[in-house]
């Protein structure tokens, strides 16, 4: 068991290397993972952030790649911090990246590097400080933070299952990883590739100990790591918006037309609203709320009652560019609520139809749609059944692969 106890008195000098030469193919991106973003930053800045924020690493260095130079000016620019030296170029594979940043290295020679992957962003102050410690009060050759396997492992051949693998000795290898600088540089003379440098160590019959890692200090290797990121780093993102509208009940002029529409489902009444458009309140009110939450005004402006345009034009136009303005900003309604005031008609028997009506138009379950209906208890001029009103409440969220195709 490795001796946790810190012993401060004897200072080490210590190097951390980035490893961020890397092109990214398993993730099949344009962008190299490195410098995709996250909470408005690079990748890449977050994880250099966190190695110069620790109190035992004394310095940075980035192996990078050589095409990578205007993107790596980019993700660092803001960085002020001196700890960070010039990043160098790395080489065809992760182990000669690594070896070329060691040999860079060896003119500060620190008494133990920190070797890390660029996409690990997630990775603690508290582990790094654990792998330090650990290594300067047991003085291992190095250590590695390790999880345990949980799923059943099977060795698999031409995708059937050939045999299972007792899970009980297995441990997922994590980065960071420190060593003793000089051992591990001795060891990348090695000809042979792998995949980590506790391999390299290994295959070298070097003694390597493991500490407990994280789960949450994941590797960005696959979109789906991406679009779990960004909600570890960015959190879910809503909008809320809220919509009113009213209208005026007039004496219909056409005895054919006995009937009003309310959330797109003609009921029948033996009055007709006073409208530029079909008069749809409720619609209307859904319309100006998904506006109001995305900021892009209310539907008078775009949709002006002064315009011939809309004359008697149907309200789920409205809502149709609605929803389609939300889905240009990345968003989707979550669930909306609407309720609809009025003494007459009575709406409660076609809420079942409005619903779905809703649901339709803005490509969600009709369970995520709610609307109720209430009277003014014959107060006001609603009270006196001279109109009808609505409010509606709506609440949008950001599209996960939103950004990210």
């Amino acid at each position: 068991m490795i001796n946790m106890r810190t012993n401060r008195s004897k200072k080490y000098k210590i190097a951390a290397l980035i490893v961020a030469a890397g092109v990214g193919n398993r993730c099949s991106d344009t962008i190299p993972k490195q410098y995709i973003k996250l909470a408005g930053e690079f990748v890449l800045f977050h994880t250099v952030r966190k190695l110069l924020t620790n109190q035992y690493i004394d310095c940075v260095r980035v192996v990078i790649n050589e095409n990578h130079g205007n993107s790596y000016e980019e993700a660092t620019s803001s960085i002020t911090d001196t700890k960070l030296l010039s990043p160098i170029y790395g080489g065809e594979s992760r182990q000669n990246s690594v070896k070329l940043g060691l040999e860079s290295l060896q003119k500060i020679n620190p008494d133990f590097v920190v070797i890390h992957d660029a996409c690990r962003p997630f990775m603690s102050n508290a582990l790094i400080d654990n792998l330090v410690e650990s290594i300067m009060i047991n003085q291992h050759i190095g250590i590695v933070p390790a999880i345990e396997a949980e799923d059943t492992m099977s060795l698999v051949n031409d995708d059937f299952i050939e045999s299972t693998i007792s899970r009980g000795k297995l441990r997922a290898m994590q980065t960071p990883q420190i060593f003793n600088f000089k051992e591990l540089l001795s060891c990348h003379q090695s000809n042979k590739e792998f995949t980590d440098d506790s391999s390299l160590m290994v295959a070298h019959k070097k003694h390597i100990a493991i500490l407990k890692g994280e789960k949450s200090n994941f590797k960005l290797t696959t979109k789906e790591d991406i679009n779990m990121a960004k909600l570890l780093l960015e959190g879910p993102k809503y909008r809320v918006g809220t919509g009113y509208d009213i209208h005026k009940f007039i004496k219909s002029q056409d005895k054919a037309r006995n009937f009003i529409k309310i959330c797109g489902v003609e009921i029948e009444h033996n009055m007709a609203i006073e409208a530029h458009s079909d008069g749809d309140v409720a619609i209307h009110a859904i319309v100006d709320a998904i506006l109001g939450a995305l900021g892009c005004g209310d539907i008078g402006e775009h949709f002006p009652p002064s315009s011939a345009e809309w004359k008697d034009c149907s309200s789920s136009h409205f809502l149709d560019f609605a929803a389609e303005k939300a889905k240009e900003k990345g968003y989707r309604v979550s669930n909306l609520d609407v309720t609809i005031v009025c003494e007459k008609p009575k709406v409660s028997p076609y809420k079942v139809a409005m619903k779905k009506f809703i649901s339709r138009i803005l490509e969600i379950d009709d369970e995520f749609v709610n609307v109720k209906a209430t009277t003014a208890e014959k107060l006001g001029s609603i009270g006196r059944n001279e109109g009808i009103a609505a409010h509606a409440s709506v609440l949008l969220y950001e599209t996960p692969l939103h950004s990210i195709k």
